[in-house]
């Protein structure tokens, strides 16, 4: 029999319909004639239940697609299983990156000390070094201090007076006469004035020794380490060939006299050691004396 509603074929003896579940019609051949009422009823409380049940037959067959297959139902059992591997590697992944960042940042750290610590240990050596260099040099700049402050006199007011009595013997017995710085006269020859001149540092151009030109000190105490001091000069204006002038110098430490005949006319005076002997042993006794 098939159902005048869906056209599904079901058994003859069957009352409804087994896809739609719409009540079915019994041929008239093999039912009782139904009275029109009954009929119309019968048609009507068929249309009804047919209206009724359409939508519950519509979500079944809607829904019956989405029913999970044995085949789906093992997947998500699949995927369940998948999720929590899935997590822990997840879990694994994040602990190793903060490792690595927890490390990385630990070298960091450390290498970042070791600089501070080598910069802040060159620095203290260098200020170390600085300060010694500065120390030893201060040291060295005080002995040498006070070895110039502390060196033995070689020259004073007292020898100056013995070479003042000394040259005016000597130079009777020259037969000359000299004007000397000794006495507390200034010596003038041409253009050199002395003591002002190597006093003043004015003597470069008009002095030299052994025509080389040198570096004096004009000393009352002969204690500097200059290498000539000069003690005193003498000069004789009237001498008959030149004009004789005289240094009485210590140079590095030991006494000579130098002498220049050049005359007065000179722009540069030169200056020798003298040959006489009497001048040189006389200026050496009051020189070395205690």
């Amino acid at each position: 029999m098939y159902c005048p509603n869906c056209g599904k074929k079901n058994d003859i003896d069957a009352l409804f319909c087994e896809n739609c579940g719409a009540r079915l019609i019994i041929p008239a051949s093999s039912a009782q004639p139904t009275p029109a009422s009954a009929v119309s009823s019968a048609a009507q409380s068929t249309s009804s239940t047919a209206a009724s049940e359409a939508p519950s037959a519509s979500t079944s067959i809607s829904a019956a697609p989405t029913a999970p297959e044995p085949g789906t139902r093992s997947a998500q059992h699949a995927r369940q299983n998948a999720q929590p591997r899935s997590t822990s590697k997840l879990s694994w992944v994040i602990l190793i990156v903060v490792l690595a960042v927890a490390l990385g940042g630990g070298y960091y750290w450390l290498e970042h000390q070791r600089q501070s610590n080598s910069t802040a240990t060159t620095t203290a050596k260098s200020s170390s070094r600085t300060a010694t260099s500065e120390k030893a040099e201060s040291s060295s700049s005080s002995k040498a201090s006070a070895s110039t402050a502390t060196q033995t006199a070689l020259w004073s007011t007292t020898k100056s007076s013995e070479l003042a009595s000394f040259m005016s013997s000597w130079q009777d017995t020259m037969n000359q006469s000299y004007e000397g710085t000794y006495d507390g006269q200034s010596v003038t020859i041409g253009e050199l004035n002395l003591p002002s001149d190597i006093k003043n540092n004015q003597y470069q151009d008009k002095i030299t020794v052994n025509g080389d030109t040198v570096k004096l000190k004009w000393t009352t105490a002969a204690d500097t380490d200059a290498k000539y001091q000069v003690v005193a000069a003498a000069t004789d204006p009237n001498a008959s060939s030149g004009v004789i002038t005289y240094l009485y110098v210590f140079h590095n430490g030991s006494p000579d006299v130098l002498v220049s005949q050049d005359s007065a006319t000179a722009t540069t005076f030169n200056f020798t050691s003298s040959q006489n002997t009497d001048l040189q042993d006389g200026f050496a006794k009051i020189a070395n004396a205690d």
